[in-house]
């Protein structure tokens, strides 16, 4: 791993190095474009792009890498306007799922090719290589050719040869979706653990909610092009505004606001009833361990189903229940110490509740 001071910190640069977008739009390669994004991210912080692959994230980007065209908006660093400089004038380094590995080059050249007109001393360099293949987890691969490497190797090497050259801003998109989720965890803790160090920062764009959960200092949620929300994890995964951010930040039940405008009225509690009122436009958005499974009629709310399924998954045993008279299926975390396997056989009429509290109305 680089060592602590190995990279250059925002000391030294005497700058506070923070990046703001200001109404940016524009489009790049064929992806759908961004319009008017605009975020601050302050040195050192992470900022992940939550969204599916046509949301917006990865030209959002690109843009700011300097490969793309924009149609409005400034971005700043430093408080500099640098949108009109060329992207190798600009202290960022783009990484994409494509690795764009030089193939008649080493993997240990390919790390060093950013670095050969610095004029470094063979020491020096040896030691920038090493310890950004250490980073990657490639170490002792230098002399490996890139054929040699399997896909998310080369994506590791990729990410190696960016972080060598010591950029301020470092933009991944979907940069290490070949790498299998263990070993891109423990790279981005390591990354999390050099930006204490380097303070630069970082901003990821993926559309998977559990990377943007544990990693992100905030998360800009992308859909068609605009950056819908943009708050903490714990914000977007426990208030979401939009239901496409509850679909994206964990397992999400979304129950539309027509069904429970069959339950009374007076027994719902705030978040159901607003959710009814909104009809067909709302959904309440219940998480799995929201959601209580019953096997006889109680005395509060509940909806009625028949169990389809179970599964197990990161929320322990759950439930899938086919809810009457709709196309809806819930999932609902099994309380073992209540329920088991037995109980809940596919098929069997449930009913179920949930915790009022923990529940959101969310547009749909």
């Amino acid at each position: 791993m680089i060592a602590p001071g190995g990279m250059r910190t925002i000391a030294a640069m005497g700058a506070t190095n923070t990046l703001e977008l200001q109404g940016l739009s524009g489009f790049a390669d064929r992806l759908p474009p961004v319009a008017d994004i605009t975020l601050g991210v302050p040195a050192g912080r992470t900022v992940v792009l939550l969204g599916e692959a046509a949301a917006g994230g990865g030209c959002l980007l690109r843009l700011i890498a300097g490969f793309g065209t924009l149609t409005g908006g400034r971005i700043l660093f430093n408080g500099h306007e640098v949108q009109t400089a060329p992207a190798r004038r600009r202290p960022f380094a783009l990484l994409t799922a494509r690795d764009a590995l030089f193939p008649h080059m080493t993997v240990g050249k390919n790390v060093a090719y950013g670095l050969n007109a610095r004029g470094m001393g063979r020491s020096e360099l040896e030691s920038r290589i090493g310890s950004a293949l250490d980073l990657a987890g490639l170490r002792g691969r230098e002399d490996a050719w890139p054929g040699a490497l399997n896909p998310g190797e080369r994506q590791r090497a990729a990410l190696a040869r960016a972080l060598a050259v010591e950029p301020l801003v470092l933009l991944m998109d979907d940069a290490l979706g070949m790498v299998d989720a263990a070993q891109a965890g423990q790279i981005l803790g390591r990354l999390g653990t050099l930006q204490g160090e380097a303070r630069f920062t970082l901003m990821l764009a993926t559309g998977d909610g559990a990377t943007a959960m544990a990693f992100a200092d905030r998360v800009g949620v992308m859909h068609d092009g605009r950056m819908i929300e943009l708050d903490r994890p714990r914000a977007v995964y426990d208030s979401p505004r939009h239901a496409v951010t509850a679909r994206l930040t964990g397992p999400a039940n979304l129950v539309p606001g027509r069904a429970l405008g069959a339950l009374p009225p007076a027994s719902l509690g705030p978040a159901a009833r607003r959710a009814a009122e909104g009809g067909g436009r709302q959904a309440l958005l219940l998480r799995p361990d929201a959601v209580g499974i019953h096997l006889r009629r109680p005395g509060a709310p509940a909806l009625e189903g028949r169990v389809s399924g179970l599964a197990y998954s990161v929320i322990g045993l759950a439930a899938h229940i086919r809810l009457e008279g709709m196309d809806e299926t819930l999932i609902a975390r099994v309380d073992t110490a209540q329920l088991d396997a037995d109980d809940l056989r596919e098929g069997r009429r449930v009913w179920c509740t949930w915790d009022d509290e923990a529940a959101r109305p969310v547009p749909l």
